[in-house]
């Protein structure tokens, strides 16, 4: 027994009730998601195929909003039982009693706290998964247009949980090429931590010495963020794309474990097995749909994603 891993994020819908300000309708516009019964037969499908080449799974189920479906427990615990892990990513919900059922099958929580969400039961969660010492990402979405408030709530947990929040930044259209929602230097550079919220937040009594404020300046300058919208403003679309030519290695005709060491199931039912999407892998709500179990040939100019060029070439 080899117990080789398989990594499958499965983007279990594109519906959530939250409606959240600054979220693509690709993300929560769509129905509501399939009956329990067609996710458990896909599930079982994925378990029984894997485990014929030897390959234990590590879930990642996100959404849309996961909790918004009907008796995710069901599947979480199906899943979980069946793999080697389970990753959940979730706005947590509304109900206090949903996480009993839930914690027991999750190994790694990423938990996004957007701003209509109830203090409390956020809090809740996190102690939960804490008591349970288990792995707990925390994520606040900032506007930059509601900065003070979503940054004094990600503050408030930081002080509760004694643990690091992301300040998560904000993209047009949820989409990296379409760049970052508009944003100050300043205000990307306090969301990295390169330099401290309450310099640029407290009254200035007097001038502040010139060489402070170069200091400043270059910590700005310095942040990867503030880095990535500079970049974004001064190039074409063009010469962004050149620099992904240039910059990455080329794998063209060679066999790629795409499928295999990885699997994407997206909003949809639309499967691929890297980020490329090299040869697209079908949907899994479409009739006589199966997982691959062979690799492909490469067809791409150069492999782009940091995770793809971690995929076995050979």
């Amino acid at each position: 027994m080899n117990n080789l891993i398989t990594d499958i994020t499965w983007d279990l819908n594109d519906y959530c009730k939250s409606d959240c300000s600054y979220c693509p309708v690709k993300y929560r516009g769509g129905l509501e998601p399939p009956e329990t019964k067609d996710y458990i037969r896909i599930a079982n499908l994925l378990i029984d195929s894997y485990a014929k080449m030897d390959r234990k799974i590590n879930w990642t189920f996100n959404g849309g909003e996961p909790l918004d479906m009907n008796d995710i427990v069901t599947l979480l615990k199906l899943c979980r039982e069946n793999g080697n892990s389970m990753t959940l990513h979730t706005n947590g919900g509304k109900l206090w009693m949903d996480w009993w059922a839930i914690e027991p099958y999750v190994d790694r929580l990423y938990l996004t706290y957007h701003y209509w969400q109830n203090p409390a039961l956020i809090k809740y969660i996190i102690n939960t998964f804490q008591e349970k010492r288990k792995e707990l990402i925390l994520m606040v979405p900032i506007r930059p247009d509601n900065f003070e408030q979503d940054m004094d709530r990600a503050e408030a947990i930081e002080k509760i949980t004694n643990q690091w929040v992301t300040k998560f930044k904000l993209y047009n259209n949820g989409d990296y090429s379409a760049g970052m929602f508009d944003y100050q230097p300043v205000q990307l550079a306090i969301m990295q931590g390169v330099i401290p919220r309450d310099r640029r937040t407290q009254p200035v009594e007097k001038p502040v010495p010139v060489e402070v404020v170069k200091t400043v300046e270059e910590k700005i300058d310095s942040s990867s963020d503030v880095k990535e919208l500079k970049y974004f403003q001064n190039t074409t679309w063009q010469q962004r794309y050149d620099d992904k030519i240039n910059s990455n290695p080329s794998y063209a005709g060679k066999l790629c474990n795409v499928g295999i060491e990885h699997l994407h199931i997206g909003h949809q039912g639309w499967v691929r097995g890297s980020d490329c999407n090299n040869q697209p892998l079908g949907n899994i709500w479409h009739n006589g749909w199966m997982p691959p179990t062979g690799p492909q040939v490469c067809g791409m100019q150069v492999c782009e994603s940091k995770s793809d060029q971690k995929i076995t070439k050979f």
